[in-house]
């Protein structure tokens, strides 16, 4: 499976204490969309329209808008902040589907840069007019070791006034990044390599808010957790064929889902480690997955230590490790049953602070997209 991770590097201008630039991602398993907003001007004023702009496009293709359709109606606003006192905002709205395919329209942005086979090249947009606006539109396919390069023109612009006509231009970054593969400088310094030569072509001062965001293609790291049993018992075999069928590491939170698993696979379970302590639950073996231990309370201590350093895991316990396998994850799918534990509802769970299963999946889940994770849920 093929995994988009951006990385976005971004300075302010000299004397600015915001960046009038603004980028938002929103993954999923059909589509990965990013977008990269300018705002007009700098400081507040602009962030304030970045932001406004990145928002209003991820919200319309949320909403099942086409991607061309809202660029257009963006686009369209941003006409009467020509004659009226609305924040006006340029943007990159890129659209990757999940073999590679991408769309990116521009307006009033860069051209972005594609970098394939180890080798940046300019693509060539075609404009076309969305009422009173022209819009670029560039589109070609990443594959595994691709690149996409989107940025703000206070990168295209570097150099302006101090011996580039026109700024150093996407063709300009273009060479420099080509030349920056042949020092061996890597794909994840590469950002804060051209705010670098940017601020130093400018008299070593950057004159605009300037955002340079890679969007690189990658073999995925997936991880699929399996827990709770499913609501009625003839879902038992679709919900373990599902999982077995997963690609990556196979988890397994709860004691009855790894009964169900054990029964319908026809493997044994073995006792790995029999635990230390409430914060050390039981952990088992069986063939074909990775990691079995508890469920609920495991659940909740995961969600209560993900947003740590990893630095501080000790990896003692079965929570730490499956922490720093969900955090190396780029890909996680919960595959959830839905028969409800009453024990889970009594109060002495409700004292601990020990949420139910579904409740506490949803907000690791949330925690997850946070950190760019795609994440997947499936219920049974």
């Amino acid at each position: 499976m093929k995994f988009f991770e951006d990385i976005v590097a971004q300075a302010l201008k000299k004397g600015k204490i915001v960046c009038g630039d603004s980028t938002l991602c929103e993954r999923t398993i059909d589509f990965t969309e990013f977008v990269l907003c300018d705002g007009i001007g700098s400081g507040v004023y602009a962030n304030i329209a970045a932001i406004s702009c990145a928002s209003r496009l991820i919200e319309l293709f949320k909403s099942g808008v086409s991607q061309g359709a809202a660029c257009e109606m963006v686009a369209d606003s941003m006409h009467r902040a020509r004659q009226e006192d609305i924040p006006f905002s340029a943007f990159s709205a890129a659209r990757i589907l999940h073999d590679g395919q991408f769309t990116v329209c521009t307006y009033e942005a860069p051209a972005p840069i594609i970098i394939k086979d180890g080798t940046a090249s300019v693509l060539k947009p075609r404009f076309y007019t969305a009422g009173y606006e022209v819009i670029g539109e560039s589109s070609g396919t990443l594959g595994i070791g691709d690149c996409l390069v989107l940025c703000s023109d206070g990168a295209t612009q570097a150099g302006l006034g101090h011996g580039y006509t026109f700024g150093i231009g996407p063709e300009g970054l273009a060479d420099f990044i080509n030349r920056s593969f042949s020092s061996g400088v890597v794909l994840r310094e590469l950002p804060d390599k051209i705010l670098e030569m940017t601020k130093q072509i400018s008299s070593d001062r950057h004159e605009d808010d300037t955002t340079v965001a890679i969007i690189s293609c990658r073999e995925a790291h997936e991880i699929t957790m399996l827990s709770g049993p499913p609501s009625v018992k003839m879902k038992d075999r679709p919900f373990i064929e599902r999982f077995m069928k997963s690609s990556g590491t196979r988890v397994v939170c709860g004691s009855t889902t790894a009964e169900i698993l054990s029964r319908e696979l026809k493997r044994e379970i073995r006792l790995k480690s029999a635990g230390t302590s409430f914060g050390s639950p039981p952990e088992y073996m069986m063939e074909g997955v990775d990691m079995i231990t508890e469920g609920a309370v495991i659940l909740n201590q995961i969600y209560n230590i993900l947003g740590e350093n990893p630095d501080r895991f000790a990896f003692g316990s079965p929570v730490e490790r499956l922490c720093a396998l969900l955090l190396k994850a780029d890909v996680v799918t919960f595959l959830v049953g839905r028969s409800v534990n009453d024990a889970h509802t009594d109060l002495v769970f409700k004292q601990l602070g020990i949420r139910p299963r579904d409740a506490t999946i949803k907000l690791i889940s949330q925690k997850l997209k946070e950190l760019g994770k795609l994440v997947v849920e499936e219920y049974f």
